[in-house]
Order: structure tokens, then sequence, then C-alpha cells
């Protein structure tokens, strides 16, 4: 059997002074007068199993018995072996005892087999064995079924979940959403990363394409610069060239002016000796000496003539020999002028020909530096920066493309989790709907159970219909029905969703609220037959009713009160 409940025990707990109430399995009815303490048994198991809901105050020292500092309720699950494992695997022992300690000064505590524990170790135990306290399905107090029909339907939903054990389906969803919601901030945030990377590396692509372009202009300036040195070196060569043939030609003007000279002197020193000849002839009497005188005269002006010929030859060599020497002078200090420029132009590079002037590449070279300046300032670590950028780009697209297919994979996954859970759900209500239509035919009454919003997980809900003598189905809220009807139509929905609640134990106090005699009979019959039917659950019904047609098997509990003490009894107790 699974872990059910086998006693309860309540120290001063209300208007108990002190009470132990064994219960079985199966079914368990607990009955007396009003006002006796009867459904301070169900609020005394909701207690110490933890539950938040206290139906009889706001605060947990209320609950202590008047005259009382310290209250104490014990609830002892049975945690027998089922086919060689416990229910309860973290307990050794075939019983297990859930109790908490309730003190005037507001002060309480819980512990399990004499041990303190938090809360949420109550509820981890608990949730072992599917029983959650606070799920109004499971242990449903005084004026609950009231107040079910006030629930939302999504609030309708999440409790049915817990009960027939989807909570876990909701959980793993929540968390599939979870990581969907996780996945997509971290993809945004690289994106945002990759983003900024990409502005940064844009302004890094600029920087290095104009580093680029200034180093390619920088390399045509360069040659630019060489092509114009070596081109002064190429003007100032011709220069050169011209000065020597000048020199050339000068030289040859000098030598032609000096053989003239040369030729010059050697007729006057001719004539001078023809002219001595005559003298001598005249001297000596010659018989012809008018001829001799006239052609000594003839030969004095020959003289005369090359001495003035000679004299201006001579001149001219000197005029010549002064222009050869400014020239030599000159061509001295342009051939120093051209290997100056040579050394200068090596320094650019290997001997470059060209056949631009030199204003033509200062053009060129005015333009690329003009095109240089107008890319403006460079970082000197945009390489390093480039790639440093580039780098860094790369990264982060990976690591984009990376939380990309996560994003991907955990949206597959929360869609594959919301399918599972909708299949499941959709299965185990359209049973629930059957049975429920099935219970409300005795009533003459027809209904439905619906799921609203299966496609928006957030707000899926869940709806009860119904409709009473002909009416058409209407849906189940505090105003459209009486009080009779809506208990009449929750009680057969709970009793529609019994086969598929996962906790052993189920507990509802006076159900009959508002039902008329014979509605109450019905649905008193209905638990009967499904408490035979599910031997292996246990169920506590809490009614102050007259007790007709009850089982043998049942155990029946009766609580009075005597003075201002409840005292139960135990009026049949199942073998």
């Amino acid at each position: 059997m699974p872990a059910m409940l086998k006693e309860i025990i309540l120290e001063n707990f209300m208007s108990y002074k002190y009470a132990r109430i064994p219960l079985k399995p199966g079914l368990n009815i607990i009955t007396g007068p009003n006002g006796s303490g009867k459904s301070s048994l169900l609020l005394g198991i909701a207690v110490a199993l933890g539950q938040t809901y206290t139906e009889r105050g706001r605060r947990l020292c209320d609950l202590i018995r008047r005259g009382e500092d310290i209250a104490r309720v014990t609830v002892v699950l049975d945690n027998s072996p089922i086919r060689s494992r416990r229910p309860l695997p973290w307990f050794r022992s075939d019983e297990v005892y859930f109790t908490r300690y309730i003190r005037s000064d507001g002060q309480y505590w819980h512990e399990v087999n004499g041990r303190i524990i938090p809360k949420i170790e109550v509820y981890r135990y608990l949730s072992r064995i599917g029983l959650n306290p606070d799920n109004m399905l499971i242990i449903m107090h005084q004026n609950m079924i009231e107040e079910f029909a006030f629930l939302s339907a999504q609030e309708k939903l999440h409790m049915v979940e817990d009960a027939i054990g989807l909570r876990g389906y909701r959980k793993r969803i929540l968390s599939a959403l979870q990581k969907l919601e996780y996945t997509k901030q971290v993809e945004a945030k690289v994106r945002e990363m990759l983003a900024k990377a990409e502005e940064a590396l844009q302004y890094w692509k600029e920087m290095y394409d104009k580093f680029l372009m200034k180093r390619k202009l920088e390399e045509k300036l360069s040659l630019l610069l060489k092509e114009k040195a070596w081109i002064m070196v190429r003007d100032k060569e011709i220069d050169l060239k011209k000065l020597k043939e000048e020199i050339e030609k000068l030289s040859t003007e000098i030598k032609g002016e000096s053989d003239r000279l040369t030729e010059y002197r050697l007729n006057l020193r001719s004539v001078e000796n023809i002219i001595t000849e005559i003298e001598r002839r005249i001297l000596e009497n010659s018989a012809d000496i008018k001829k001799e005188i006239v052609d000594l005269r003839s030969r004095w002006l020959e003289y005369a003539n090359l001495l003035a010929d000679a004299k201006l030859s001579e001149f001219k060599i000197s005029l010549l020999e002064r222009e050869l020497e400014k020239l030599i002078l000159e061509e001295k200090k342009l051939r120093k002028k051209v290997r100056e420029l040579e050394r200068r132009a090596l320094e650019y590079g290997e001997r470059l020909d060209s056949e631009r002037s030199i204003a033509e590449v200062e053009e060129a070279i005015r333009k690329t530096e003009l095109s240089i300046a107008s890319l403006g300032d460079i970082p000197e670590n945009v390489v390093e920066a480039y790639e440093k950028y580039g780098t860094a780009f790369e990264e982060i697209s990976r690591r984009a493309e990376e939380v990309a297919e996560n994003r991907r994979r955990a949206l597959e996954e929360f869609e594959k989790r919301i399918e599972i859970w909708r299949r499941k759900l959709v299965s185990v209500i359209s049973k629930v709907a059957e049975s429920y239509r099935s219970f409300l035919q005795k009533f003459d009454a027809v209904g439905d159970v619906r799921l609203v919003n299966l496609d928006d997980f957030a707000n899926a809900g869940l709806e009860l219909l119904v409709g009473f003598r002909g009416m058409e189905p209407a849906l189940l809220d505090p105003y459209t029905q009486s009080g009779g009807e809506r208990s009449t139509a929750i009680m057969c929905f709970l009793l529609a969703l019994q086969s598929y609640i996962k906790s052993p134990f189920r507990a509802v106090d006076e159900f009959d609220v508002h039902m008329d005699p014979r509605n109450r009979a019905a649905i008193l019959d209905m638990i009967i037959q499904l408490a035979q039917k599910n031997k292996n659950t246990q169920y506590i019904m809490i009614t102050p009713g007259p007790l007709d047609r009850i089982p043998e098997d049942a155990n029946i509990i009766l609580v009075q009160k005597v003075k201002t003490a409840s005292i139960p009894s135990i009026v049949r107790v199942r073998k």
C-alpha cells in the first residue's frame, strides 16, 4: 500500500486537549454535531503537513487551546515497504512522524521523526508520494467548495495539474522556458556585443583602408621623389654635356687660332728676312735701287699687316682662353653638382630613367602630398587594432551562431515539452470530462470540462460547465448557479478526477453544504463506490449529516464536545 495516514495526534490543539485518532485505508468518515471539533481534525492534518491555508485564523498561535502555551500536531504516515521499496526512502522505519509545534509567542517549527527540519523539506518528502497539502483538490476545508468556484481558469488548471501528477510537466516547461528566456537574453547580449564589435571593426577597417591608401600614396610619393631626384641628375648631366661640347668647341677654336698665329709668326720671320735682305742690297748700292725701295715698302706693309693679324690672333686666343677657363671652372662646379645630385638620388634607389620634366613630376608630387594630407591622422597601432578587432568580431560572430543555435534548441525543447504537456493533459481531461458528464446525469444535469487557451501556456486554463433541469451548460462561477448546484457540480468534478489524483490521501470537509438530501445521498453513494473501487486510496470525509447506507468496512469517527474539550471516539474501525 502507498504511504497513507495511520494516525492523527492532537495536543492542546484548538478544542482538543489530547487525542489520538487512528485512520485506515479506504473510507474514513468523521461525523458529529456542529461545533464539536470535526473540522479541527482536518485542520490538524493540514497544519502538521505544513499547509499554508489556515481555515480557523490568520495566525497559527490562534490554534493553540485556550490557556495553553504550546500545541503539537502529529500525522503518522505508513512507510511500510512496497515491493521492497519504502514510499519515503529517506527513512528506514515503517512509520514516519510529521510533527508541528506551535507556541503562543508566534514561534513554530516542523519535526520529522523528532528531527527539526525546514518546511521546504516537509514539502519535498510529501511530493515524493504526490501529496501537496496546499492543493484544495487533496485537502478541501469548509467553504473551499465555494472558494473553488471563485478560482480563475488558470488557477483551476494549476491545481488539477498538481493533483494528477502533471506538475512536473509544468516545471519542466517552466525550466525549458527559463532556459529559452536565458538563451534569448544571452543572444541579445551577444548580438549587442556583435553590433558594437562590428561598429568598432568598421571604424578600424576605415582606418586600415586609409592606412593602406596612405602607404600606397607614400610609396608613390617615394617613387616620385626618386624620379625627381634622378630627373635633376639627368638635367644637370645634360647641362654638363652641353658645357663639355662648348669647351670642346672653344678648345677647337683656340687651336685653330693658335695655328693661324703660328703661321702669322712664321710669315713674319720670313718677311723680316726678306726685308733684311732688301735693306742689305740697298746698302750695297744695288743697281736697281728704286725697285728695291718699292719692294721694301711693299714688304713692310705686308709685315705690318701680318703683325696686326698676329696681334689680333693673340688677342682672340687670350679672350678664348679666358672663356675656356671660365667654362672649365663652371664644368668643375657642374660636375660636382652632378655628383651631389647622384649621391642624393641614390638614397632613393637605383637610377630611374624618366621622360617627364621636373615640373610634371613636381605637380604629381604636390597632388600626392595633398591626397596624403586629406587622409588625416591615422593611429600608429592601426594594423594591430584592426587585426585585434577582426579576431574579436570573428569570435563574437561564432559565439552569436552558437547562442542562436542554443536558442533554437531551447525553443525546440520548449515546444516539445509543451506538446507533451498538452497531449497528456488533453488525454486525462477528456477522460475526466467523460466521467464528469456521467456523474452529472445522475442529477439530471449536463456539463463538460473544457481546456482553454492551450496554445498559450501562460494563460491556459480549465473551465467547468454545468446545466441543471434541462438548462444549457453554462460556465461554473460563484453567481450563475445556486449554492447546491455549485456544490454538486464541483463534487462531481472531484469524483471524476479521483482516478487520476496521485496522492494516496484525499479529504473533504462538509461537501454537502447547500445540498438537498437527495443530492447529498447520491454524492455520498458515489464517494462510497469510489472508496470501495480504489482500495489503495484513503478518503477522509467530514459531515454533520445522517449516515445512511454506510458500508461496513468504513471507519467512522464520532466527535463530541464535552464542556470545552472535543473528544473523538471510534464508532467503527475497519479490521
